[in-house]
């Protein structure tokens, strides 16, 4: 009984924190509310969270700005942060850019954005086509 009060007190915390909406997203991606601080967001409109009280390993979450969300959408900086790598949250100063880094995108594998093969070679073989005697 004392599990139903938690998961009933933890989500009356995170709507009153976050809202009702965002709640609902939380639940939905992350299958619970959680409660913490928006540490920042990037230019994809993902919002990076920190709850210093929570246990290690899940301190930190992201709430992704898509609804079919994917781990590829989260930029490299914001990935070693997340996962620990380095405690500076990313900005211009603490993570500079070399002059051969491109911009992140996401991985558009299994979506309708996904490279598509196409052969540019003349085909060796000629197709049988029927003819027909009328």
């Amino acid at each position: 009984m004392s599990s139903w009060n938690n998961v009933a007190l933890a989500t009356l915390q995170a709507v009153r924190a976050h809202g009702l909406f965002k709640t609902f997203k939380q639940i939905v991606t992350l299958d619970t509310p959680k409660v913490g601080t928006l540490v920042g967001k990037d230019q994809f409109g993902n919002e990076y969270y920190e709850n210093r009280k929570d246990v290690m390993g899940r301190d930190r979450w992201v709430i992704y700005d898509k609804w079919n969300y994917d781990a590829s959408q989260v930029p490299p900086e914001w990935h070693q942060w997340l996962s620990r790598f380095t405690d500076d949250i990313p900005t211009e100063q603490t993570v500079p850019k070399a002059f051969y880094v491109t911009t992140h995108t996401e991985n558009y594998t299994g979506s309708t954005g996904a490279f598509k093969t196409y052969s540019t070679v003349k085909p060796k073989i000629a197709e049988w086509e029927p003819v027909s005697r009328r």
